[in-house]
């Protein structure tokens, strides 16, 4: 999947961000975390569950298709407070992402809890704090929901709903005080959806029907356009159908009528 963000006028991708909910609906947003440095590549699976049957012959088998399970995919994240390599230019995903549609996600967060890791590190010159910030955001139990939290990826047009399965974190260098200035971060996160959303994947998801959606925090019209229709270009028609002058301003609440269209 190219991850390269084509409606930037830049061509730059923005930090990948992680956003937390407090249920699985992800209407409740508790906090946004920025990564350092975005993931030079991610890994995606996708799995099925087969059930053997006993065939005739002793050591012959059918296998009988029982589910799809969750979606899941891996991440690789770097903290390094060492200097060595610049974070560079790209975007933080907090928030001047107009290009992208509404970013009004974090409007309603106070500031302690926009948090970004480059920030962090840069303060502390170590990069402890930030990888135990990021943790008490995607795996840690909070006290309000006794349950970690439910997790949106946005990465410039990709998003992932779900929780953190495991992480695993490397310490690679430390400073002369013993503490870490390098590290890895990596973590496994798998697809949770809620009934209603799984229900409007399985029984409307397709491209030659009518849908009316509700806009949810994050959502943008080419995130929208690449969930139905396969192809985030179509948000041109999506803007031209509801009358939107302005496809950045996505609203909260707002409802949008996605038309079929001809591929």
């Amino acid at each position: 999947m190219g991850l390269k963000d084509i409606f930037s006028p830049q061509g730059s991708l923005e930090k990948l961000k992680i956003t937390a909910f407090e249920d699985d609906e992800y209407s409740a947003t508790t906090a946004t975390y920025v990564v350092m440095y975005n993931p030079t590549s991610f890994s995606y699976r996708v799995t099925s569950d087969w059930l053997p049957e006993e065939g005739v012959v002793p050591d012959a088998r059918q296998l009988q298709f029982r589910a799809n399970k969750s979606d899941s995919v891996s991440f690789e994240f770097l903290f390094d407070a060492t200097g060595a390599s610049p974070p560079g230019n790209d975007m933080s995903g907090d928030l001047e992402l107009g290009y992208l549609g509404d970013n009004s996600i974090n409007d309603d967060l106070i500031s302690d809890e926009r948090e970004s890791a480059i920030e962090i590190i840069q303060e502390d010159k170590h990069v402890d704090r930030a990888i135990t910030r990021y943790l008490e955001i995607t795996q840690n139990i909070q006290s309000s929901t006794h349950t970690p939290n439910y997790l949106q990826i946005n990465w410039g047009a990709y998003q992932f709903r779900g929780v953190v399965q495991d992480t695993t974190i490397s310490y690679k260098l430390f400073n002369s005080a013993g503490l870490p200035i390098r590290a890895t971060v990596s973590s496994n996160f798998v697809q949770s959806l809620s009934r209603k959303e799984q229900a409007a994947l399985a029984g409307r998801e397709s491209a030659d029907l009518t849908h009316k959606r509700i806009v949810k925090e994050g959502d943008t019209l080419p995130l929208l356009a690449k969930r139905i229709y396969g192809d985030p270009s179509f948000y041109i028609e999506i803007a031209r159908v509801n009358k939107l002058k302005n496809f950045r301003n996505l609203k909260t609440g707002q409802e949008l009528i996605l038309p079929p269209v001809q591929k």
